[in-house]
């Protein structure tokens, strides 16, 4: 049983460890060539998702104010 526990701790600190090493590795490269992280790409595209789809339903109101209008001409 305490085999068992100092596997399982040894690997779970070698997984933290190179977890932590690649975070730092892979943040002074993107610091250093000034590009950006890929987290902030993908919420830069969900940024304008959002905005497209926000757009979309105001062209949406304003097809049906038009719709609405012509029936009363």
């Amino acid at each position: 049983m305490v085999l068992g526990f100092v596997l399982y701790e040894s690997i779970d600190l070698a997984y933290n460890v190179l977890r932590l090493g690649y975070n730092g590795v892979t943040g002074i490269y993107y610091w250093y060539y000034q590009e950006p992280e890929e987290n902030t790409i993908e919420s830069r595209e969900q940024e304008i998702l959002i905005e497209m789809t926000n757009l979309m339903s105001k062209l949406e109101e304003l097809q049906k104010e038009l719709k609405d209008r012509s029936k009363e001409n």
